[in-house]
């Protein structure tokens, strides 16, 4: 379809998978990356043959990007009218979208890209491609279902929030997303790549607004490049009194503002599972608003109360530094709202800001101290409660 220079000046090309062959190499990258490299377990997983599929597969447009040696990065498109109704429904409440045909629907699904092409023009160049497919075929409404470290990528692509968190059984919490393919005003107003490309095709204006209107209640971005620099920090500047923060103690302003800056806003509903027992994760949480119940689970599965957290507390720490799976539930107890910080983003400053990298690790191991002491004085506490015998019965 397309082709681009990659890394070493390999040509990278996109095309959908058709064969047998083209497939199964899609289908085998997924595993790669999602079992071997995440540690994740899905339902779709052929372990067997090192592949994942699953029967939406037969009726998506797959297209895949190669370096001429082998794919490198994968995803799908399933025009809504080839779509069960059960996955139209599941995800993304199309139950409650009556207004919009469904030839003008579609869903984007199973993003794949090798390591060594993250951070390259490969995602740009796979994204621009399912544009233009679904341009192709009259769609003006695509959606897609990410977890939340991703949502600050989608929302410059000029994807918005338009419901409820989801709790996906094989990624855990995840946030669905839709993008209007022909509000040129709002794609050119966040800088997405698609601004310049829908002016190939026929745009009505009114969808914009109707999709505003209609769900109005999800329209706060939440990275600093949708929201805008000084927006996004004064929005969260606001509700940060450093005192508040632990991870955020002995820095400057200027420094304070570069951290938020660099987070997202995750928002959670009461019930939301943030967090999952098991699940893969180099992300750290700080609570912004809100409250959440750390759970830990038994060998037979049940499930009981360590902690409860509130306003600048943290979580998914030890992920976080150790990039070991997640050992506890977190779930929200109340409407929350917590801001993403990634490992990715600790490595650039450590790089670019030694010393204000150090505050904060200096800082996160503060927090853990002080965990750990008032987890050893609660067994210290049980214990010698334990160890006390019952007094005796009165005669």
């Amino acid at each position: 379809m397309t082709e681009e220079t990659g890394r070493a000046g390999n040509r990278l090309r996109v095309a959908k998978a058709t064969t047998r062959e083209e497939k199964e190499a899609v289908y085998r990258l997924r595993y790669r990356v999602v079992v071997e490299e995440m540690q994740k377990r899905p339902d779709a997983a052929d372990h067997a043959n090192k592949m994942i599929t699953d029967h939406l597969d037969a009726v998506a447009t797959v297209l895949y990007l190669s370096d001429g040696t082998e794919v490198v990065a994968a995803l799908r498109q399933i025009w809504a009218p080839d779509a069960p109704e059960s996955h139209q429904v599941r995800f993304y409440e199309l139950d409650k979208i009556l207004e919009v045909p469904r030839a003008a629907m579609s869903f984007t699904s199973r993003l794949i890209i090798a390591p060594q092409y993250r951070g390259t023009k490969a995602l740009g160049v796979l994204l621009a491609a399912i544009y233009q497919e679904g341009r192709s075929k009259g769609v003006w409404l695509d959606f897609i279902n990410c977890a939340p470290p991703l949502v600050s990528l989608y929302e410059v692509m000029g994807y918005r929030r338009f419901m409820a968190n989801v709790l996906d059984t094989d990624v855990g919490l995840s946030v669905p997303m839709a993008l209007v393919a022909d509000d040129v005003e709002y794609l050119t107003r966040v800088h997405s790549p698609f601004a310049r490309m829908a002016a190939a095709f026929p745009n009505d204006p009114t969808h914009g607004a109707w999709f505003a209107k209609r769900f109005a209640d999800y329209a706060q971005p939440s990275c600093a490049r949708v929201m805008g620099t000084d927006e996004f920090v004064r929005y969260l500047t606001e509700r940060v009194h450093v005192d508040d923060y632990p991870l955020l103690r002995g820095l400057a302003d200027a420094e304070v503002k570069e951290v938020l800056h660099s987070g997202t806003i995750v928002r959670a509903q009461k019930g939301n599972l943030v967090v999952r027992t098991g699940d893969p994760g180099h992300d750290m949480y700080m609570v912004m608003s809100g409250a959440l119940e750390v759970r830990g689970r038994s060998k037979s599965g049940g499930a009981h109360v360590l902690e409860t957290l509130g306003k600048g507390q943290i979580f998914g720490e030890m992920s976080f530094l150790n990039g070991r799976p997640r050992t506890a539930d977190v779930a929200a107890m109340t409407d929350a709202e917590v801001l993403l910080i990634t490992r990715e983003f600790l490595e650039r400053l450590t790089r670019g800001a030694p010393a204000v990298a150090a505050r904060l690790l200096m800082n996160l191991s503060m927090y853990l101290v002080d965990r750990l002491q008032n987890t050893t004085q609660g067994l210290v506490s049980m214990m010698e409660q334990r160890a006390t015998p019952p007094a005796a019965a009165p005669n």
